[in-house]
């Protein structure tokens, strides 16, 4: 495992914490596992996993708020399969995760006394509250605006003359385009540096020094982020551990290997997660005493085909595409298999040059395809796999 002994008794004391809830107490007692013993990463393999399906089921079993519920000193919420699901958070949580997102903030370049706009929202979901409560922890100048006014923000910013932004990739190209412009930018909630070119947009937007990308769920809040050097997003280990696992068998990849993200909190109250798959797309890789995900979320795991003896995830073509302004966005993958091997074929909307296309499909999706074709008007978006 690529975590330290440290790390693993922090997970080993959460899991004793957890088995206070019955969600808990009941899963590792049909897994034979005792918290207690966990005294090795290979023991905590053994720990099973937590689903999306089985917290919707506990919410719906004790409505509203579930069996994970134990008081809380703020009520947030998220999307959770179709519907909104509360998020909990206890005094000790929010000054729990302040800190360690004020330590985030700092090692992208954000010092005391710098003033920040923060244009993530403050309502229903509350992310907006728990990036304000880690800028005020470093002695930052907090602009709540939220989002929605790029003008205004533009403005607020030339005017005030901000320091930094933290937000959606999106909005800040359209704060830039507006005049805003910052020293440092943080991007999260939407692919970022896993699009490629994408980094380079927005500093060249917001006249930007830095910009790093930032990757947590709110559930989750941080599981990574990149640094100063914007090389790849570093775990927070001192607040959750990560796991690539394979999304057919559960098995935990060797590091470079793509694969599901799976979480475990390692200090949380409200709404503990152990080991909850989280249907992101990543690598890892060790770095020294660090764990990285180098190329951030590249994509969903939730559809899948196996091509060429090679798992491909149609979500991650999305972030290539993304990147040639000439597409629209819209494809279709096209499988079948003459001759006895597989032929994989990727139709595209729009015009891009079809070489550039094709290795940069090829890099993302660990396969290169056959073909690459171009069309105007792309009658069927999807998966035609024709090989069976």
């Amino acid at each position: 495992m690529m975590y330290d002994s440290e790390t693993l008794t922090a997970v080993r004391e959460q899991l004793q914490r957890v088995t206070d809830h019955d969600f808990y107490a009941a899963k590792f007692d049909d897994a034979d596992v005792d918290p207690a013993a966990v005294d090795s990463w290979d023991d905590f393999r053994a720990v099973p996993f937590t689903t999306t399906g089985e917290l919707e089921a506990d919410f719906e079993t004790e409505p509203p708020t579930g069996s994970l519920y134990d008081g809380a000193a703020m009520v947030t919420f998220s999307p959770m399969g179709e519907d909104l699901q509360p998020v909990f958070d206890t005094q000790a949580d929010i000054d729990h995760q302040a800190a360690v997102n004020a330590e985030v903030f700092e090692r992208v370049g954000i010092e005391p006394g710098d003033r920040v706009v923060n244009t993530f929202g403050y309502q229903l979901f509350g992310t907006g509250y728990v990036i304000h409560r880690a800028l005020e922890e470093l002695g930052a100048e907090v602009f709540p605006l939220g989002p929605g006014d790029s003008e205004q923000a533009a403005t607020i910013i030339d005017e005030y003359d901000v320091d930094a932004l933290i937000g959606n990739p999106s909005f800040a190209l359209k704060i830039g385009a507006e005049g805003g412009s910052v020293e440092t930018f943080v991007g999260a909630g939407e692919p970022f540096t896993s699009i490629p070119g994408r980094r380079e947009a927005v500093k060249d937007a917001l006249d930007a020094s830095t910009a790093t990308d930032y990757f947590g769920t709110r559930h989750i809040m941080p599981v990574a982020a990149e640094t100063e050097a914007e090389a790849g997003l570093h775990v927070v280990d001192d607040y959750a551990v990560v796991e690539i696992v394979d999304p057919d068998t559960g098995e935990v990849l060797e590091p470079g290997e793509r694969g599901e993200v799976v979480v475990t909190h390692l200090q949380k109250e409200g709404l503990p997660l152990v080991r909850y798959r989280t249907g992101d797309l990543a690598e890892l890789e060790q770095r020294g005493d660090e764990v990285v995900l180098p190329d951030g979320v590249i994509g969903r795991t939730d559809e899948r085909l196996k091509i060429k003896g090679v798992k491909v995830y149609p979500e991650s073509i999305e972030t290539v595409l993304a990147a040639f302004e000439g597409l629209t966005g819209d494809y279709r993958i096209e499988v079948d298999q003459p001759d006895s091997t597989d032929r994989l074929t990727i139709v595209c909307e729009g015009e891009a040059d079809a070489d550039e296309l094709l290795a940069a499909l090829g890099d993302r999706l660990l396969v290169s395809p056959d073909a690459v074709e171009l069309v105007d008007d792309l009658d069927a978006a999807g998966v035609v796999d024709d090989r069976y």
